[in-house]
């Protein structure tokens, strides 16, 4: 009798977990000051709140002294003050975002063999190669993107030939020709110390249990 009662729990335990639809969304897990979401891309603006989930086609907007921090399981993104950011796709595969101006910090604590972490401003189109640690400073009025790798490398693909991008540089493109120019890495500011803190603090608290495939929940990881 307890076997055929194990048996039915074991069954009705699959079909409940198959009846889940277990997906990878953008968890927005801070926020400070100011900071608005536009769901789908259309209609109103409204205020944003811990524990919001993002998904397809919505818009970040962080004002004047704000920030943001969006959980997607294998990567953290930060935002600083007057970012705007869309959420081009999100999948268990793929991260894709464009940000139209401001600053994004991008920490990928692993990548997966097929999974794809995508940046895109108005001057290209930057695809990690590597997990690692990436800014993205987008100036819409001078029409530039500055790409600096602290830890990684990526790939930037415009109008031009790919331009490979290794750990402690920084390029900077310009113009929808993505012509750029090449540096060392600078010294990280104080943004990029905040970001660097938190994101240690969190990979301690939260190891890297995801399973192949990148099977999210709510932006943090479904252990096996």
């Amino acid at each position: 009798m307890r076997k055929c009662w194990v048996l039915i729990l074991l069954l009705s335990a699959a079909v409940l977990c198959a009846a889940v639809p277990y997906g990878r969304v953008a968890l927005l897990q801070y926020v400070y000051g100011s900071v608005s979401v536009q769901p789908g891309g259309t209609g109103d603006w409204v205020a944003a709140a811990p524990n919001r989930r993002l998904t397809i086609s919505d818009n970040v907007w962080t004002d004047k002294n704000s920030r943001a921090e969006l959980n997607l399981g294998t990567g953290i993104m930060q935002l600083n003050a007057e970012t705007s950011l869309t959420m081009v796709n999100v999948d268990n595969r793929t991260v894709q975002v464009r940000v139209h101006q401001g600053t994004l910090y991008l920490h990928v604590r692993h990548l997966f063999g097929g999974e794809i972490y995508e940046v895109d401003s108005r001057n290209g189109v930057f695809t990690l190669t590597k997990q690692g640690d990436y800014r993205f400073d987008v100036d819409p009025k001078a029409d530039t993107t500055t790409i600096t790798t602290w830890k990684g490398e990526g790939s930037i693909t415009g109008e031009q030939r790919a331009v490979r991008v290794r750990a402690h540089e920084q390029v900077r493109l310009s113009g929808t020709a993505a012509a750029y120019e090449r540096h060392d890495a600078p010294a990280p500011d104080g943004f990029d110390e905040w970001c660097r803190v938190r994101n240690q603090r969190q990979d301690k608290a939260y190891p890297p249990l995801y399973p192949p495939g990148g099977v999210i929940i709510y932006g943090r990881p479904r252990p096996w």
